[in-house]
């Protein structure tokens, strides 16, 4: 389970300069009354409750500054506590979160928002983390928002007034080591290319900033990995985009070769200015690394792409706009089927899972057609459907269905397990135009229609 540390009454507002607790634990220690003690009057003012005598200990010890037995600092509240100032202190405490508590989760998350366009609140923040797959986040619950304060005060983002906190890319680089530039660039590489770096990354550990044998990394890589490299494609496909991207420097002299093994490479200034731990290939990876990189257009974004005059901007607006549905409705795209570019980019396929309360699979089909969706177009996901063994077929498009179609939904609705969720062009452009509340109203409106359908259905055998 992904988890965010608490922060009750830990606010860089009450606390300040965070070697001061830490200076008071390591004084008194391990008298902990005496810690309380020193910490009620330093921060609440002696009010002898439990904001010192719980909150405190409770988010140190959350964070992992703090030891209950024997009651002292960690190793990491060491290194917070010999920082000459309290910025660098902020700022120890905070690599030490996102090395270590998931803290990295709130970097990606202001950086997708930030890229969208959408306002930065406490709900708003909390709902784009748990979309990330970060728990345990209750309603009422001011911890991200906390550690988000903690990196504003350590100068990761800068904030004035009410706007949105905007990265400080080269704080970021000097506290974590990967500014959230390269830590996006990487995650919009392929799986292959992912792998390689970090089979490269590895080998320079021990081999330094020196040319190595393209063959040497290659060979790893179908060792390890045969059955998602082609060796015949590694040059053209992983090589060559990797060295384009500044990842890693094909001297001159290098040669093809048969196969594209032959030659060196040069790990990069950039490969190597990132830590090992940050080359990490994502081996969930579902979306395509172009849609990757295109995932927080913003919604109005979207909606020219759909209604470009160019096919493939139709087809990427259309791929995008099934991508942020699933998202929005709280699932995790699983595969593609069909992708638009297979269809002259008119259509996607592809499929999503959700785990609320229960295990669900939903199978989406989008179209962006001037063309009234058919019966014959419905038809054909039942049959998907039930060949993939899904739960909901969700049917996407920029027209509108037609009559015949929707009675089929309701007739195979009434009939079967399944599900139809029917989403048309007012819809779609009200989402994108007006956001997730749009699309979840829907979705809940459409839940109670198949509740009233599927009331008919016999939920126990025929005496």
């Amino acid at each position: 389970m992904k988890r965010l540390p608490s922060f009750n009454d830990f606010s860089p507002a009450i606390i300040g300069d965070v070697r001061k607790p830490l200076t008071i634990l390591d004084r008194l220690a391990p008298d902990f009354d005496a810690v309380v003690t020193d910490w009620d009057d330093e921060f609440f003012g002696s009010a002898r409750n439990k904001r010192a005598s719980t909150n405190i200990p409770a988010t140190l010890t959350s964070i992992g500054l703090m030891e209950r037995s024997p009651l002292g600092l960690t190793d990491a509240g060491r290194d917070v506590l010999s920082a000459p100032d309290e910025v660098e202190a902020a700022r120890r405490m905070v690599r030490h979160i996102v090395e270590n508590k998931n803290g990295m989760a709130i970097i990606d998350a202001v950086r997708s928002m930030n890229k969208r366009g959408d306002i930065i609140k406490k709900d708003t923040l909390k709902q784009e983390l748990q979309s990330a797959g970060i728990e345990g986040l209750s309603n009422a619950t001011t911890d991200h928002t906390t550690l988000l304060n903690w990196m504003v005060y350590a100068g990761l983002f800068n904030k004035v007034g009410r706007a949105n906190p905007t990265p400080n890319d080269s704080v970021i680089k000097s506290v974590l080591g990967i500014s959230m530039t390269e830590r996006a660039e990487f995650a919009e590489l392929t799986l292959t290319q992912q792998i390689f770096l970090q089979i490269m990354r590895r080998q320079a550990e021990v081999d330094g900033a020196t040319a190595m044998p393209a063959k040497q990394i290659i060979d790893e890589c179908l060792r390890d990995y045969p059955g998602r490299f082609r060796e015949d494609q590694i040059r053209a496909q992983v090589v060559k985009p990797l060295a384009d991207a500044g990842w890693l420097e094909i001297p001159p002299s290098t040669g093809s070769g048969r196969g594209g093994k032959s030659g060196q490479v040069v790990p990069s200034t950039k490969l190597l200015g990132v830590p090992i731990e940050a080359v990490i290939p994502d081996f969930d990876q579902v979306v395509p690394p172009e849609l990757r990189a295109k995932i927080d257009l913003p919604r109005e974004e979207v909606q020219r792409l759909l209604d470009s005059s160019k096919k493939h901007d139709r087809g990427l607006g259309l791929e995008l706009l099934a991508l942020k549905m699933i998202i929005d409705i709280g699932l995790e795209p699983r595969a593609f089927r069909l992708r638009s570019r297979e269809t002259a980019y008119a259509e996607v396929d592809l499929t999503a899972e959700g785990k609320n309360l229960l295990f669900s699979r939903w199978n989406f089909q989008c179209k962006n057609t001037r063309v009234n969706v058919s019966l014959g177009d419905v038809a054909k996901e039942v049959g998907l459907a039930i060949y993939s063994k899904a739960h909901v077929v969700v049917v996407v498009t920029t027209s509108d269905f037609s009559l015949d179609a929707r009675d089929y939904a309701r007739e195979i609705a009434q009939a079967t397990h399944l599900q139809f969720l029917l989403i048309n062009g007012p819809v779609v452009k009200d989402y994108l135009k007006r956001g997730a509340s749009v699309l979840l109203d829907h979705v809940s409106e459409n839940a109670a229609e198949v509740m009233a359908l599927k009331r008919a259905q016999p939920i126990s055998p025929a005496a």
